[in-house]
């Protein structure tokens, strides 16, 4: 009896480490150029949000996934204008989920925020 709990503890175990390399695959894990860019946006967004400890972590959760989801849109083979719309439905979706992470007063700030980060991104691509 010992010995079937134990084989079906180790083909659980195992089927978990699949499941999970698996969808590191199909993920990617963050390069070092979206880690450095999530934590200066981190270290920007604790500053001005005054994000608690738990704010940050899952901020940080919440800023890598979306940068990854971006920069995989940006690979994608879809035409420029596909990969704008789906990009900034991307950024609309990013900023409805860090509703759950952050509080009233922080959420307004954090769009007012996004808002003006983009204007600043509009205006420098304008530029160029």
């Amino acid at each position: 009896m010992k010995k079937l709990v134990f084989i079906l503890f180790i083909s659980l175990f195992s089927l978990g480490s699949i499941h999970l390399n698996a969808q590191d695959l199909t993920q990617g894990r963050p390069t070092s150029e979206v880690n450095e860019q999530v934590d200066d946006e981190l270290k920007y967004l604790t500053q001005e949000l005054a994000l608690t400890g738990k704010q940050q972590k899952l901020t940080k959760l919440k800023l890598t996934e979306f940068a990854m989801k971006e920069k995989q849109l940006i690979r994608s083979n879809m035409t420029i204008d596909e990969k704008q719309k789906q990009i900034s439905a991307l950024n609309i979706n990013k900023i409805n989920e860090m509703r759950d992470i952050l509080s009233g007063p922080q959420h307004d700030k954090y769009v007012k925020l996004t808002k003006e980060k983009r204007k600043t991104n509009r205006a420098e691509m304008l530029e160029k």
